[in-house]
């Protein structure tokens, strides 16, 4: 009968949903740069250590051959980007995962007409950067003809913030409170009910905050900060006092069959606790594991877990370190864009 029920839905899905009855379900590539060179100008991501078990575990159970790897350089990102991009492996198919774990910037390149053109850049543990634009365009059909009309999907938790314009964080809107709601962070609505425990403190994954030694020791002895991804000024009190308005657009492609999730949107900060680990990750790997358990990963189209992810992010409230307690509160959401031209469904894999 389930042989059957399977059958029914792959006639019935045909034309509408990517082919992912090939012989194996694909590469999954993990990269995640958590200790950063001393001399390359940005700090070390704590909490990072939970997202790579998690990552492997999560992309191992839905048939992945998982490549995992750990802090690489700016030059050693790209030539393993370039690598798995030429696997035999994608012939055989059904779709291709990458996951970035770093610093992250967007990079002005350009300035015409008051327009800010800048490029979404990943930082390697040598401060040096890739191009995101690079690294999606190896697995187009141009370089890897092997996932040629299959599904690439990418996630990408860094920051988006740049020296040229900066937002930071959403601070949301005041609100009269009629309930209180208890969501899945385990915080309440409500400022007043709100306090922040250096236990379980969020802060910018970031160096903007300053490197005094009183700082660095309250970072050492928080545990469990939510941090942002990037470096720009020295503190956040003279990074939030120098927001500016410029007209922007930020050149992030996105090629035909392909998808990109990022943990903030542009000029916005990646949250990241050093306890915890990445919200996107977090979030991802939650939504993801509640389908497979439940035995519903076959049957839904996957930018609806997705959705569930940025959903189950707008619980999360930032809670900062004392150094950045403007933040307090704040929020940063995530967001994705694809150019998919058909559904994607995990289907049990049948392995020939």
């Amino acid at each position: 009968m389930k042989s059957d029920t399977r059958r029914s839905m792959e006639v019935s899905n045909k034309g509408f949903t990517y082919d992912f009855n090939n012989e194996r379900r694909g590469i999954a590539l993990l990269i995640h740069n958590e200790v950063f060179d001393k001399y390359s100008g940005y700090k070390d991501r704590p909490g990072d250590g939970g997202d790579f078990i998690r990552m492997q575990e999560i992309f191992t159970k839905l048939g992945f051959d998982v490549d995992a790897k750990r802090n690489l350089t700016g030059r050693k990102i790209f030539s393993t980007i370039q690598k798995v991009s030429e696997s035999k492996i994608h012939e055989k198919s059904d779709c291709f995962v990458c996951v970035i774990a770093s610093h992250g910037e967007e990079m002005q390149i350009e300035t015409k007409h008051n327009v800010i053109i800048k490029e979404h850049v990943i930082v390697g543990t040598d401060g040096q950067c890739v191009k995101t634009r690079d690294i999606v365009e190896m697995f187009n059909e141009d370089y890897c003809e092997g996932l040629k009309d299959k599904p690439k999907l990418f996630f990408i938790q860094a920051c988006r913030t740049s020296n040229a314009t900066v937002l930071g964080m959403d601070s949301g809107h005041t609100l009269t409170i009629t309930e209180r709601k208890q969501p899945q962070g385990g915080m309440f609505d409500g400022v007043e009910d709100m306090q922040v425990d250096s236990k379980i403190t969020d802060n910018v994954d970031s160096n903007y905050v300053s490197t005094n030694e009183n700082q660095k020791s309250n970072n050492e002895n928080s545990q469990c900060e939510d941090n942002l991804d990037t470096r720009h000024v020295s503190t956040a009190e003279t990074y939030l006092s120098r927001r500016q308005l410029v007209h922007q657009v930020t050149d992030v492609e996105c090629p035909e069959d392909t998808l990109l999730m990022f943990a903030s949107l542009s000029n916005n900060f990646a949250v990241r606790n050093s306890s915890a680990g990445g919200w996107l990750l977090n979030s991802l790997y939650s939504q993801i594991k509640e389908y497979i358990e439940t035995g519903k990963i076959c049957s839904t189209e996957f930018t609806q877990i997705l959705n569930g992810a940025l959903k189950e992010m707008t619980t999360k409230n930032f809670k900062p370190s004392d150094i950045t307690s403007r933040l307090y509160g704040a929020f940063s959401p995530g967001c994705f864009t694809h150019c998919l031209s058909r559904d994607v469904l995990f289907l049990e894999k049948q392995y020939k």
